[in-house]
């Protein structure tokens, strides 16, 4: 099983050479560094241990512009081509990890291309899937991406619906909120998607009603979550719709996965996917032998450090994917999910993220993997 790392360029900002090494002495077999992100603070611990990195969202990172069009990111200085470069050097693979629809500064520049929940409100932190012009963009980066000299895979994330959490600021809630309230503020009823959801038969007043009705009496007075989530979304949409809601946003997610993996021209495409048809966090969700059959490769990732959820994950996707990757957040202990990719016969193991997780992680992988030569060597 191979190990693999996500980074961010501005980790080697200092030393990159040095960096490079120290992965490459871990162990580490491909990096999956970010070429677009979203806004982020991080505290560093390991290239420049406790600076803060500021890293403004709409930017790309690439020496090769993605195509023009109205969502065309922020082009800055070429840190991710470099990087690879560094990375190649020292025989890591590199992938180019893209945050597709996550962008707080489009969104917010683009308005009427942003996801827009049942209350007519508008979120600031992601784009629509539904529209055109959010695919056209999406493809554009993967493009962008994959002409990069030096890239041999990318890993895409955030190539999906995203949701009420998750927006940046500083979320107050003062009513309990049952999972199923968060994802009925998820839904998007653009325009876009109103008209997909009209196509299929779906009443887009009549979604936005349901919806509307139980957040409000939810807000009014809180009532407990069903043991699934499944069952609160049936009670408050209806069977039919509800199937209907779920099959018409898988379709969506569909075409936009099969937009970017036709702009990729050949390229290795990992998507970040989850089972859960109802999650809303940057994985593409529900009908994993779908999209397992437009990529090839499917990513599936914990960042909460539940290992047992990952060992589901994986379960569920092993099926339809060709390779098979385990993502973990460093900050918790690994052995867990070690063991699980493992157990599930994941083709890789990709720790988030070098210079965020504790800096004897990499020592960890050094005794970890025992493998590893075995792997390079095959």
């Amino acid at each position: 099983m191979r190990t693999e790392m996500y980074a961010h360029p501005v980790s080697f900002r200092t030393d990159a050479a040095g960096q490079a090494a120290r992965l490459a002495g871990a162990g580490v077999d491909r990096v999956r560094l970010a070429f677009a992100y979203h806004s982020g603070r991080w505290l560093l611990s390991t290239s420049a241990p406790a600076s803060v990195a500021d890293l403004d969202g709409g930017l790309w990172f690439a020496p090769v512009p993605p195509l023009p069009g109205p969502l065309r990111p922020a082009v800055v200085a070429d840190l991710a081509g470099e990087t690879a470069t560094v990375l190649r050097a020292v025989g890591i693979e590199v992938s180019a990890w893209l945050v597709g629809l996550h962008q707080s500064a489009l969104a917010t520049a683009h308005p009427d291309l942003a996801l827009r929940n049942a209350f007519d409100h508008r979120y600031r932190h992601a784009l629509c899937p539904s529209r055109p012009e959010v695919v056209d963009h999406a493809a554009a980066l993967v493009s962008g991406a994959a002409a990069v000299p030096g890239v041999t895979g990318l890993d895409l994330e955030a190539f999906g619906y995203l949701g009420w959490a998750h927006q940046g600021a500083h979320e107050k809630i003062g009513v309990p909120l049952r999972p199923v309230d968060r994802w009925l503020l998820s839904l998007c009823l653009c325009p876009g998607c109103a008209t997909v959801l009209a196509a299929d038969g779906v009443d887009p007043a009549e979604l936005r009603g349901r919806i509307r009705a139980a957040l409000e009496n939810q807000l009014a007075a809180p009532r407990p979550a069903a043991p699934i989530l499944a069952e609160d979304a049936v009670a408050v949409l209806g069977r039919a719709l509800h199937d209907t809601v779920l099959a018409v946003r898988s379709g969506v997610v569909r075409r936009l996965v099969a937009a970017a993996v036709q702009a990729a021209d050949g390229t290795p495409a990992s998507l970040r996917v989850t089972a859960d048809p109802y999650a809303t966090d940057g994985k593409a969700g529900g009908d994993l032998a779908a999209l397992g059959a437009l990529t090839g490769a499917l990513t599936v990732s914990d960042l909460h450090g539940d290992a047992a959820a990952l060992a589901a994950d994986l379960e569920a996707a092993r099926p339809w994917a060709a390779t098979l990757t385990g993502a973990w957040n460093g900050a918790h202990p690994p052995e867990a999910a070690y063991a699980a990719a493992r157990t599930a016969g994941a083709d890789a193991l990709a720790l988030y993220a070098y210079d965020l997780m504790p800096a004897d992680r990499l020592a960890w992988l050094r005794r970890a993997v025992p493998d590893r030569e075995e792997v390079r060597a095959g």
